[in-house]
């Protein structure tokens, strides 16, 4: 018996696939351990409890290789590593900028609690009751849930899942993961259990935090197949589940674990080493577990703080998925910098609520990945389309004379008397009724925005800034400065942040070609996946992007499409479709999307869909046409008012009138024969994430359309 025992400890206490010794500690002491004493599948004793009941106890705490954290450097000569406890290289300058010297998520953590501690850190309105977590409380909740995390055998470099709508426990959750020296990993709400069993298998999950029955369900159905899981934390409400405990049991079982045993496990980290797992969308294939270290993330979020943002004591509002990094980036991470606050929206926000919670916020700094700008700029423009002709006309008077003004570069010291006039006119008043009058910054990020939807809000006096990156350079890797030196259309200038370095790969004539980027702000690599890894980080730190690019001679760097996204036509030709379907859109503004056609076909064809309304409750796109799209269908001699008007009857003035811009796309602005579009079809429904058509970020998700469209495609195709 002694021997069995001895040999079931050390298979569980010792992980050989990493690359460090893990011991787990001080077994959690919930009753329903008790109850899953002896295994219901194969009657014997559970090896997981027996440890967990007998040997942890005589186990005094975690003991890693150093004690030198959190911030520690371990020397590596690697610029990659694809193993959970790896560690790479940190490229620094010589003549490094102090603001920039490397730090742990855990040292800025702690500045800011010992710099503002009576701050307003976490803000959420539930049950019209306003609730106020200070910086000392905020880090107080992070230690405490940090050492039930511990408590509860969370081993170091194993993950913690957060599957949960965006709240202040998602946040405290999600540093008390890095504290604890486990690798935090949001899940997407809209996940499938399959999607969520992929990364949670994945990063050999310890503990995942769920926030309603219907997230703890998918859990429960492949609890199964999750041998390193141990434990399910409900954020709200209680359950009878054996393998579940409340938030409230957490904070209960951290206050038990003293101090010191939490302190060890910090002094273990080192900044070259994985904080957290960002895993990417999946619209191509199965999600890859990005590994972002302290450094690469925290030198991202400076140059944001920096470079953009330029400011402390602001107020952001949080309502973008958390799993993203984009929201991640700017929720926690600048935050935490700039010592803000951040308010939590309602999980409802982006199905109608939104507006709301901005006032209720009143944030100084706002992020939005482009289809909120485009949903934005449709409920404006639909609001100008009710008003009368002349409030029209003051309202057109205006926006140009905003927008003249902000074109100006360098801007002048003095503003225009028509500017103030025409800023008081409008700017002011559809700030003031959004919740945005005391935005200073507005970030637009996660995939391109159109110069069209740029122009539009600088006509209202709303700059946005266009960030550039992806998950694996750690959100952010180029911006546009629109105060300063900036070409429309292009993403930034190469040379804004010094640190951060580009180059075209096998460019052609015109010096297209895959952009490459590097810098500190770069992915350590992705977890478990040797040969991915190596494809798309080469030895010398430089990261395959998968977009198509050029440099300019000013070094304005543009983004014509994706390799992925590339239409490769039966005769060869290479054409980026995005830059087709941005501009058929800005030529038929009754249009709310549309997806190009063409991959091994001899001609193209494209997909359209109308706008049209929205279920706010379901966030479905409805049958009914919006103001916009019916201002349109009247300027061709069509009084249809829904989808289904038009497609039954194949009302001729509305095809007639879409004809005529695909004709003027193929006139003017085909390039090549091969890029001119010979057939088109309107979609019953406009694209949205619920009906499966978009991504969770809202990126378009091309080869699921193909599936779900592929008769209509075919049709066009038939002949």
């Amino acid at each position: 018996m002694y021997v069995k025992l001895h040999s079931c400890f050390k298979k569980i206490v010792y992980d050989p696939s990493q690359s460090i010794n893990r011991w787990i500690h001080h077994p959690p002491t919930h009753p329903s351990f008790i109850q899953c004493f002896f295994s219901k599948r194969n009657n014997m004793v559970s090896k997981k409890f027996v440890f967990d009941l007998i040997a942890a106890p005589f186990i005094e705490t975690f003991t890693p290789k150093h004690q030198l954290g959190p911030d520690y450097i371990i020397p590596r000569n690697e610029n990659r590593t694809w193993q959970a406890g790896g560690a790479v290289h940190i490229n620094l300058p010589e003549n490094l900028d102090p603001k920039y010297i490397p730090e742990s998520v855990i040292s800025i953590f702690r500045k800011a609690v010992e710099n503002s501690p009576n701050r307003p850190a976490l803000l959420v309105k539930k049950n019209s009751v306003l609730r106020v977590w200070s910086y000392a409380q905020y880090w107080q909740n992070v230690t405490n849930v940090a050492k039930g995390f511990i408590k509860l055998g969370v081993i170091p470099f194993h993950s913690v899942g957060i599957l949960a709508s965006n709240s202040p426990e998602w946040l405290i959750s999600y540093l008390a993961a890095i504290f604890c020296g486990g690798l935090p990993a949001g899940i997407y709400t809209t996940n499938s259990p399959m999607a969520c069993l992929h990364v949670l298998e994945n990063s050999s999950a310890n503990l995942v935090l769920v926030d309603s029955k219907v997230q703890l369900d998918k859990i429960l159905s492949i609890r199964d197949k999750l041998p390193h899981l141990k434990m399910i934390i409900l954020l709200e409400g209680n359950s009878d589940h054996p393998d579940v405990i409340s938030w409230q049991d957490l904070l209960s079982i951290g206050q038990t674990l003293p101090d010191e045993i939490l302190e060890k496990r910090i002094k273990g980290l080192a900044i070259n080493q994985c904080c957290g797992l960002i895993y990417t969308s999946g619209t191509t294939g199965n999600p890859k577990g990005v590994m972002v270290s302290h450094d690469s993330i925290i030198t991202m979020s400076k140059t944001l703080v920096y470079d953009v943002i330029c400011r402390k004591y602001g107020k952001t509002i949080s309502y973008l998925p958390l799993s993203h990094v984009a929201a991640l980036a700017a929720d926690l991470y600048v935050a935490i910098l700039t010592e803000s606050a951040v308010y939590f929206a309602h999980p409802d926000a982006l199905k109608g609520k939104l507006v709301e919670d901005l006032i209720q916020a009143q944030p100084t700094y706002f992020t939005a990945v482009p289809r909120v700008y485009d949903k934005i700029k449709e409920k404006l423009q639909a609001a100008e389309v009710s008003l009368s002709p002349m409030k029209k006309k003051i309202i057109k008077w205006a926006r140009k004379q905003i927008f003249k003004y902000n074109r100006q570069i360098p801007r002048p010291t003095s503003k225009p008397i028509f500017y103030a006039s025409a800023k008081a006119l409008i700017s002011r008043k559809v700030k003031t009724a959004m919740g945005i009058n005391d935005v200073e910054v507005f970030i637009s990020g996660g995939a391109p925005i159109s110069v069209e939807v740029i122009q539009f809000f600088l006509s209202y006096d709303i700059i946005i800034v266009e960030v550039y990156g992806l998950s694996e350079c750690s959100g952010i890797h180029i911006m546009t400065m629109p105060k300063h030196n900036h070409v429309m259309g292009s993403v930034g200038n190469i040379n804004t942040i010094k640190e951060f370095k580009f180059k075209i790969l096998n460019p052609t004539k015109e010096g297209v070609g895959e952009i490459l980027l590097n810098g500190r702000n770069i992915f350590m690599g992705y977890l478990g996946l040797e040969e991915m890894t190596k494809e798309a980080l080469e030895e010398d730190n430089w990261l395959h992007t998968g977009d198509i690019g050029y440099i300019d001679t000013d070094g304005f760097l543009f983004i014509t499409g994706r390799i992925k996204e590339l239409i490769i036509t039966s005769g060869g030709e290479n054409i980026p479709p995005v830059l087709i379907e941005e501009q058929i859109k800005k030529i038929l503004p009754v249009l709310s999307n549309c997806m190009l056609i063409g991959d091994k076909r001899n001609y193209l064809t494209i997909l359209l869909t109308l706008k049209t309304e929205i279920n706010i409750s379901t966030m479905e796109p409805i049958d009914e046409l919006n103001p916009i799209a019916i201002e349109w269908c009247q300027s061709v001699g069509s009084s249809a008012k829904r989808v289904s008007e038009i497609l039954q009857s194949a009302n001729a003035n509305v095809m007639d009138g879409i004809q005529q811009g695909i004709n003027k796309y193929n006139e003017e602005f085909a390039i090549s024969r091969a890029q001119k579009i010979q057939k088109w079809t309107i979609l019953p429904q406009d694209f949205s994430i619920n009906n499966g058509t978009l991504g969770p970020t809202a990126k378009l998700k091309r080869q699921f359309v193909v599936n779900k469209y592929s008769c209509i495609i075919e049709s066009m195709y038939a002949s």
